[in-house]
């Protein structure tokens, strides 16, 4: 029987992590979240005395944001609670850690997000017994990519069904990831001897570009799609000091510049690792997609 925790348990990875961990018959699971809901130990990091956790087996830190609010920042979720982990890892009997960053993390990068995500590794990686998993997109029904592609989709409607899209953008490509292969990985984390690196990039079999995935999804819905490219530099201009400012909710400046850098990785030494290929998503968009057409709740699944 091992001991996990999770921190972030309530999150898009935490809640993939708690079902998966949850059928494993050799796992005692502790979902803990900063909600009080059924089923998660309310814990704050920042707060709450760390003794009040027990001893663990194994760590992992599933905790992240995407885009920063009033109450907290991406240097807050991806640095200090790093530092926190640390500090308090002798209180909860040394566990093993698997810890959660993002595909693309460079401490020189312009984005906030993946800058603080490398901030964070750097951190995690000069500790032992600690693998470092870094993921492209994972495919869950709720997964932010197809609610973006569908409201741009939405939006080209009112411009007879021109899109209008920053040059480069949408050639960039995406590696995604199913649910299967990344459970399949933090499984064997918890119960097995870690690989030889400690940090493991977690991709899909195969990369798609956002103009096949935007393609994809105007045929699912049977929709005419006519990409018209404007200047980068003036989307830029337009997100930074007046989208982002006034609908944040569309796309916010940090999520602008993740655009333009491929989002790819290797996935053989995860391969490697599994003893088996990893997943194609193709037929993930496909349903996806449909689903989104149908007006079908993703999250009701």
């Amino acid at each position: 029987m091992k001991r996990v925790g999770i921190i972030g348990a309530s999150g898009q990875i935490g809640t993939l992590l708690s079902k998966g961990l949850a059928s494993e018959r050799k796992v005692d699971l502790l979902r803990l979240s900063r909600k009080h809901e059924a089923g998660f130990l309310c814990f704050d990091p920042f707060e709450d005395s760390w003794e009040k956790l027990g001893k663990l087996d194994v760590l992992i830190n599933a905790a992240g944001i995407i885009q920063e609010s009033k109450n907290t920042d991406f240097y807050r979720i991806h640095v200090d609670l790093v530092r926190k982990i640390i500090e308090n890892r002798s209180l909860l009997g040394n566990p093993r850690i698997v810890h959660f960053s993002a595909l693309g993390a460079e401490a020189g990068s312009p984005s906030a997000f993946l800058k603080s995500k490398a901030l964070g590794d750097e951190i995690m990686e000069k500790q032992s017994n600690v693998l470092l998993l870094r993921p492209s997109i994972v495919c869950t029904p709720d997964t932010l990519l197809v609610q973006k592609l569908i409201l741009l989709l939405d939006i080209s409607r009112y411009f007879f069904n021109r899109a209008l899209l920053p040059t480069e953008f949408p050639d960039k490509q995406i590696q995604p990831v199913m649910p299967f292969d990344l459970l399949a990985a933090v499984s064997k984390a918890c119960f097995e001897p870690l690989p030889n690196t400690k940090v493991l990039e977690v991709v899909g079999q195969n990369a798609y570009s956002f103009r096949y995935l935007m393609e994809l999804a105007a045929r699912v819905r049977n929709q005419r799609l006519i990409p018209i490219e404007i200047p980068k530099n003036l989307v830029g201009v337009v997100t930074k000091n007046f989208i982002s400012v006034w609908f944040p909710g569309l796309v916010s400046y940090d999520q602008f510049q993740l655009l333009f850098k491929d989002n790819t990785g290797n996935k053989e030494a995860l391969e490697a690792w599994l003893r088996h290929p990893v997943q194609d998503t193709k037929d993930f968009w496909q349903e996806a997609f449909k689903k989104e057409q149908e007006g079908i709740n993703p999250d009701a699944e």
